[in-house]
């Protein structure tokens, strides 16, 4: 069966017959094993494909998506996004329907379900977790959501929020902060706007929008 994947044993002994085409397939296979390994943030979670879709569909505001945008944002194929949406649609999270646009997917929040799933995957694969992960980035000492998103992740609200709000505390050029948050938002399906402060400006108490920033709803990534 793995040779079949991943081609004869006879490519792997002699490089040269191998090819940019084959070394290519076997990156991509590489890569889809290590998509759809169990994430380490919480293996209860069947692939990080599933927690990232769940997270797509379940956080944010209420919107219906076509399952080829789906695909598009999560960098996958449709095959497997039609695969997860139908697992979710049998627990009864999702509901589904065929449009002029396609076959489109909403998460459907009559399920007794929906509340604590859409609670731990935002713990998950949330705002939280995605911005800690897309900021790590040299320059970077602190991260911070705060608006509306913090306040949600202190139980407030019942309906996620839209907008990601992002606090950078460090002495890194704001074109890179832009670059991540871009990053996130592709992976979040939500906008993400970053607020870059150094370690000095954040310490000091002259900046109205830092004193309004630390008497809201502040939450480390």
């Amino acid at each position: 069966m793995r040779s079949n994947l991943l081609g004869s044993a006879a490519d792997f002994r002699h490089p040269r017959r191998r090819g940019p085409a084959l070394d290519a397939h076997v990156a991509q296979l590489f890569m889809r094993d290590m998509r759809a390994a169990a994430p380490s943030q919480l293996p209860i979670f069947r692939s990080n494909l599933q927690g990232e879709l769940l997270a797509r569909l379940l956080l944010g505001p209420d919107r219906e998506t076509t399952m080829l945008d789906l695909a598009v944002m999560l960098r996958t194929d449709l095959g497997s996004v039609i695969r997860e949406v139908e697992r979710l649609a049998r627990a009864g999270l999702v509901t589904r329907r065929r449009t002029l646009a396609g076959r489109t997917v909403a998460r459907d929040t009559s399920s007794p379900l929906y509340e604590s799933l859409a609670r731990l995957v935002m713990l998950t694969f949330g705002p939280k977790a995605v911005v800690a992960e897309e900021f790590l980035i040299p320059g970077v000492q602190e991260i911070y959501l705060f608006g509306a998103w913090a306040a949600h992740y202190d139980g407030l609200g019942d309906e996620p929020p839209g907008d990601v709000e992002v606090l950078v505390i460090g002495t890194l050029r704001p074109d890179r902060a832009f670059d991540a948050a871009q990053e996130a938002a592709a992976r979040l399906g939500l906008p993400v706007h970053p607020v870059v402060r150094t370690p000095a400006e954040w310490r000091e108490d002259d900046d109205p929008f830092l004193r309004e920033i630390r008497a809201g709803h502040l939450t480390r990534a």
